[in-house]
């Protein structure tokens, strides 16, 4: 089997980003580097004269912000309800979204073990049927092959590096206003 390649899983599953930037050569990948830095940099010089970091004086030097805001009437009660309630939502948005497509009958698939050892995987709909022993009716699923299963296979949503790092954001914003101000 001269003419077979093997391939490893990290190779089968890479993105195309990652195909292209793997296809780039060491100068253009310096250049691609280049380019991002200063356009970062063309960002921050405006912010930086603002006042945003809190070197300069400026519409945006967060002192000044503090004190717009607690002319508009925002408290620290205030402040602490809005990040305390994104902290809420930004751990819990996947729950109540799994809880919702469970409720709902989305994200199943069939349970029916074939005969290579595995389950057929195709999508299926919830439908009621009435039992012929006992005459109750029970919950069935029928998937797009035709099987019909009393039960199937549930595949939740699960947070990712971005949703993490937003809750984690959010609980640093709420022992922020909390403990410092």
């Amino acid at each position: 089997m001269i003419g077979v390649m093997k391939f490893s899983q990290a190779q089968r599953e890479e993105s195309a980003f990652r195909k292209w930037w793997n296809s780039r050569s060491f100068i253009q990948r310096r250049m691609v580097r280049l380019c991002l830095s200063i356009l970062v940099m063309l960002i921050c010089f405006p912010l930086y004269y603002a006042g945003f970091f809190g070197g300069v004086e400026g519409p945006l030097n967060p002192g000044n912000i503090g004190e717009t805001l607690a002319g508009m009437g925002v408290s620290k009660t205030h402040s602490m309800v809005v990040f305390l309630s994104f902290l809420i939502l930004s751990v819990s948005w996947n729950w109540i979204y799994n809880l919702v497509s469970l409720v709902i009958g989305a994200r199943l698939t069939c349970n029916k073990v074939g005969d290579q050892g595995r389950p057929c995987g195709a999508s299926v709909k919830r439908t009621k049927a009435v039992q012929k022993k006992t005459g109750k009716p029970v919950t069935q699923y029928v998937c797009a092959k035709g099987h019909k299963r009393p039960d199937a296979h549930f595949h939740p949503v699960t947070k990712g590096t971005v949703s993490h790092t937003l809750w984690v954001i959010a609980l640093a914003f709420c022992v922020i206003v909390f403990f410092m101000s």
